[in-house]
């Protein structure tokens, strides 16, 4: 079944928000198109949207829905920095659900509720909610069966909910969902919420190790997952050592893609930043080819003498493959006069210069993305998500 999301999402992918109305206005079911509506607004805050999600609120005439429908539109009014007014919906949300006289539905209800309030980055409330309904649902188990399908519908909620919360939290929303899985005795289902949960708590404990570890083993989609909770810094070289992986694996647009959110937490964090790390990193870019990603993370470097090598390096590589006008360009940017002088020492002929310092003089006629032979490359098993693939919206979870 296409979910709401998936059919407006071509529209908004090319930012046609006006067609991503209209398509959405086509959606028969109330609910379904104020979900749909939700997620325009979220990238079309315009007061026609809001409008026609009122609309679609009055057409929705079961308490339960009517339930889920206020929480969607406090998320949407928070998303329109009317806090007030979204509070208020969530309240009016929580109260209508006492009118459902179906406990399965009155907890599916209350599931609903609890994941736009994460939605809304009120992570404490929501784990409340939450809380709420599955013990309601584990309550009246025995008196309907159907109370066992709502439980499930609920932990599938809690699930997504937990994988995207970017921090501590998101243990007691798996450990919530373990608990839930125990109580129906799935249990290959809550031991894998088990080991999600050891390897948060590795993460937390040792750092980007652990991280880079995913990695090395091509565990990728896990690493990404596991990245949320390391410091700002961390992260940065985390997604680094992913682009770079991505990159030496041939998946260039995802390795953009990390490289730049990298580049983002750097421009945008506050934090001190781990130059041996960072130049580390941009040394394994520069051995498989890659040296406009090495130049852009010399650019980060502020110790002189640390810059100042790798761009020259850097300098050296582009000389070996014939780009002398670029090589010379980097070397006037260069700002350690004796690493300057011995950079051009090599470019000039006397190459043992360069090897006495560490410079690699390497042999002309690699290519952009070659991998040498002692690159490192060697079979990773592992599957990473190609773009373009079907990615679950928001909006459709409630």
């Amino acid at each position: 079944m296409i979910t709401v999301v998936e059919v407006i999402a071509p529209y908004l992918e090319r930012a046609d928000y006006k067609g991503a109305l209209e398509r959405a206005m086509e959606i028969n079911s109330p609910i379904r198109r104020l979900i749909a509506l939700s997620e325009i607004l979220t990238a079309y805050p315009k007061d026609e949207v809001l409008a026609a999600m009122f609309d679609a609120l009055e057409e929705i005439k079961t308490t339960a829905e009517r339930a889920v429908a206020y929480s969607i539109l406090g998320r949407s009014l928070y998303v329109l920095n009317r806090d007030k007014d979204a509070e208020l919906y969530f309240e009016r949300a929580i109260a209508e659900t006492s009118m459902v006289s179906s406990l399965p539905l009155r907890g599916e209800a209350l599931g609903g509720i609890a994941r736009n309030l994460v939605l809304s980055d009120r992570y404490d409330e929501g784990l409340k909610l939450f809380r709420e309904a599955v013990e309601l649902l584990q309550a009246s188990r025995a008196l309907s069966s159907s109370a066992v399908s709502s439980l499930l519908k609920v932990a599938r909620l809690i699930e997504r909910s937990a994988g995207e919360i970017p921090n501590e939290i998101a243990l007691e929303f798996y450990r919530l969902l373990r608990s839930v899985y125990s109580s129906l005795n799935f249990k290959l289902q809550a031991k894998h919420v088990e080991d999600r949960i050891e390897l948060i708590e590795e993460v937390l404990r040792r750092g980007l190790v652990v991280v880079e570890d995913l990695i090395e083993r091509g565990e990728v989609e896990i690493a990404m997952s596991m990245m949320r909770f390391l410091p700002l810094e961390s992260r940065a070289i985390a997604m680094l050592e992913l682009s770079y992986w991505l990159f030496l694996h041939e998946q260039p647009k995802l390795a953009r893609k990390a490289f730049e959110d990298a580049l983002e937490i750097f421009f945008v964090g506050k934090f001190r930043v781990n130059e041996a790390a960072v130049e580390a990193v941009a040394r394994r870019f520069l051995r498989i080819g890659f040296l406009d990603e090495a130049l852009i993370l010399a650019g980060i470097l502020s110790e002189k003498k640390r810059s100042s090598e790798l761009l020259g390096d850097i300098v050296i590589t582009y000389w070996r493959l014939g780009d002398e006008g670029k090589a010379r360009s980097i070397l006037e940017g260069i700002s350690d006069e004796d690493v300057k002088k011995r950079v051009l020492a090599v470019l000039e002929g006397d190459e043992d210069v360069g090897h006495e310092q560490g410079l690699p003089l390497t042999g002309g006629g690699e290519e952009r993305g070659d991998v040498p032979e002692d690159g490192g490359a060697r079979e990773v098993q592992g599957k990473v998500e190609q773009e373009g693939g079907a990615t679950a919206g928001k909006g459709d979870d409630s």
